[in-house]
């Protein structure tokens, strides 16, 4: 049996494998730019060149100019040191530059990069995770992820060439006074990770915490009608001072971590300074060094401590910042539930004929949801789907939109398995009407232009008509340029409901899925949109779940839905005539 320190010792291999795995990852986005990352390279290397050139020249003017009194010497030693300068400033400005434009289109393609994946990965997805964790993700992980780009990458770089060649030559300066960087970088790298990694840590738990609180900012903004309705002003002002009680704390110990790391870096900097003067001078005054070489081992020392604590810095944070991008790298690992044929079929037409085969499905939580469901549905007909709730209504209506896929038995349209058709010409053929209409605070022109972002003002005036909301859409402020703010919150339920018909009118698709479109409707706002949704019914294959009797009495078929399964069909009032399960959801009050 494995020892606790044999298990610790393993995870800890393993936490370190993924954490490369991520780093190599994560630094894969820069391969479309390894033209400006080798630019990047090159000019780092001529600031380093001219860096290390400047302690040699006045090595030079000390050693040799002064003594032998080469005053003519002088100006061309100034006029490098302004060419130098110059270039270096050059070369810097070219840096930044290119910094900018890698960090920027790295992040770029990162972001299409999760967006495309989160598109791939779909409904369900989103229904195990919540949306602040994945605009967390898209927000507070990629901007992590960019600093690696933008700040600790490009540093590593610059700090190693110019470490390398600066303790060459420190080395051909003098051996053994180059030996004395040795104990002085040690005692910072036993001492300073300990620091860095804290500090490090305090900043990305700071961030988290500020993150929160802004979450709690937007929240109370959000439920301001809420929390006056119900005077919980008191309370919810409690919550937000608590947050930022808790932030506040969290960027002190930050702050006070930072100062101690830059405390210890300046202590062991100048600890390592005593020792190489003290040396350094015994040195001169014995003749084995002369005042030049001191003076430029001198700058070389400072140059080399300077980036060595930065190289350990840059990696200590890097550490801490792959954890965030590790939730980036296991988000890009996700597997997809519902996958596109390799080679998908695509119809000259949809007709709109569904036929549900023994169908069995289940969620990670309820592993048993539909239970070998059969159903034929004809091109044109309307059936509606009743039973309690919890019994798998909606979750038919996911499997046809290909949200998911079947544990068992197949799906078909028009004859051919879900899984075998086109994506894209699936999800146009079918038209949702949901409960929750969601609408971008956009004008009202423009969310119903949403069905199909190819029609003409005309084509959504005409499906608003047929929608019947030309009559409200007309008695707004603006007409068909009305802003209806975030989530269409200037209009009723109503006019919401409208809306979304619309849409389909102008989409146009042969199959509409209503889930309980009309249930949290008043009675004068559910016989608008009922009128809305019979001209929409025309011609269309049309499958609702519903609870109130207005929606299915004059259905063309009823299926009644109980533990998955379809255990009753017909007509309304053949089914009432049965007084079998429909008979007793209506009189036991689950169906209006």
């Amino acid at each position: 049996m494995a020892t606790y320190t044999e298990v610790n010792s393993s995870n800890r291999i393993l936490k370190q494998n993924t954490l490369r795995n991520t780093y190599i990852w994560t630094l894969s986005f820069l391969r479309p730019y390894i033209k400006e990352v080798i630019l990047f390279i090159a000019f780092s290397l001529i600031i380093t060149g001219i860096e290390i050139s400047i302690p040699k020249l006045i090595q030079y003017f000390v050693d040799v100019v002064v003594p032998h009194q080469r005053s003519h010497i002088l100006f061309y030693i100034i006029l490098s040191l302004v060419f130098l300068l110059i270039g270096m400033f050059f070369c810097n400005a070219l840096c930044n530059r290119l910094q900018v434009v890698i960090s920027e289109k790295t992040a770029r393609d990162l972001q299409f990069a999760m967006f495309d994946k989160l598109r791939a990965l779909g409904f369900s997805y989103y229904e195990k995770h919540p949306t602040g964790e994945t605009l967390s993700l898209f927000n507070t992980e990629v901007r992590a992820v960019q600093q690696i780009y933008h700040r600790y990458f490009p540093r590593l770089v610059t700090s190693m060439i110019l470490v390398i060649v600066a303790a060459c030559l420190m080395v051909s300066i003098h051996i053994p006074l180059s030996l004395i960087v040795i104990p002085c970088f040690l005692s910072y790298y036993l001492i300073g990770p300990c620091f860095e990694k804290r500090a490090a840590e305090y900043g990305h738990a700071s961030q988290e915490k500020r993150t929160n609180f802004n979450q709690k900012l937007y929240d109370s903004v959000s439920a301001l009608l809420e929390l006056r309705a119900s005077r919980r002003e008191e309370w919810d002002h409690k919550q937000v001072k608590q947050k930022q009680k808790v932030m506040h704390d969290m960027i002190l110990k930050q702050y006070l971590m930072n100062y101690s790391r830059g405390l210890v870096r300046r202590v062991t900097v100048q600890w390592g300074a005593v020792a190489v003067f003290a040396y350094g001078a015994y040195l001169v005054f014995n003749d084995q060094l002369s005042i030049g070489a001191f003076i430029a081992f001198v700058f070389y020392y400072f140059l080399v401590i300077s980036h060595l604590t930065t190289i350990v810095t840059n990696t200590t944070e890097q550490k801490v910042l792959m954890f965030q991008a590790n939730k980036i790298y296991q988000f890009m690992q996700e597997k997809e539930d519902v996958k596109e044929a390799e080679n998908p079929i695509t119809l000259e037409s949809i007709e709109g004929h569904l036929k549900f085969c023994s169908v069995d499905f289940g969620y990670p939580s309820i592993p048993c949801v539909i239970n070998d469901f059969n159903i034929s549905i004809k091109a044109g007909e309307k059936v509606a789907f009743v039973g309690t709730s919890g019994n798998g209504k909606s979750t038919l209506i996911k499997l046809i939109g290909r949200f998911y896929d079947p544990g068992k038995g197949e799906i078909l349209l028009d004859g051919v398995k879900l899984k075998e058709l086109a994506l894209q010409q699936l999800r146009e053929s079918l038209g949702f009407v949901f409960q929750e209409t969601y609408l971008f605070g956009d004008t009202v022109m423009e969310n119903i232009r949403f069905g199909n972002p190819e029609a003409t003002d005309e084509e959504v005036r005409q499906a608003a008509k047929s929608a019947y909301a030309d009559e409200f859409i007309n008695d707004l402020q603006d007409g068909y340029n009305t802003y209806v703010g975030e989530r269409g919150i200037r209009l009723s339920g109503g006019q919401k409901q409208r809306i979304a018909i619309a849409r389909m009118f102008v989409k146009n698709p042969k199959i509409i899925l209503l889930d309980e479109a009309t249930s949290a409707l008043d009675n004068e706002s559910e016989y608008e949109v009922q009128q809305a949704l019979q001209n929409l019914f025309q011609g269309r294959t049309t499958i609702a779940i519903a609870h109130r009797l207005s929606t299915v009495r004059n259905f063309d078929r009823i299926v009644v839905v109980d533990n998955g399964k379809n255990v009753e069909e017909g007509t309304y009032d053949k089914l009432l005539m049965k007084k079998g399960s429909f008979y007793q959801l209506v009189n036991g009050g689950g169906v209006d």
